[in-house]
């Protein structure tokens, strides 16, 4: 059974309390399966704005355990804590 199949099903079920749970947990798989492919759709594009030799360095950085200190890159781009968390 489709996911459409059985919303509609839920539905026709005219939401009887136990099937509330069911919408909910659809709309939550739905909002998870959303979000995955905003990301699949970001990490599809990205060579555009990547250069072949960034990515190499990416990588590289990547395979040695070496990752970048947040704080480090937000004072490197003069960018403070609060602005982001706004």
């Amino acid at each position: 059974m489709t996911l459409a199949q059985k919303i509609e099903q839920v539905l026709k079920d005219e939401l009887k309390p136990e099937n509330i749970k069911k919408i909910i947990d659809l709309a939550e798989f739905l909002k998870v399966k959303e979000n995955q492919k905003k990301w699949d759709e970001i990490n599809e594009s990205e060579h555009e704005y990547i250069t072949v030799e960034e990515q190499t360095h990416i990588d590289e950085v990547k395979v040695k355990g070496q990752f970048v200190d947040q704080d480090e890159v937000l004072q490197e781009l003069g960018i403070s804590k609060d602005e982001i968390h706004n």
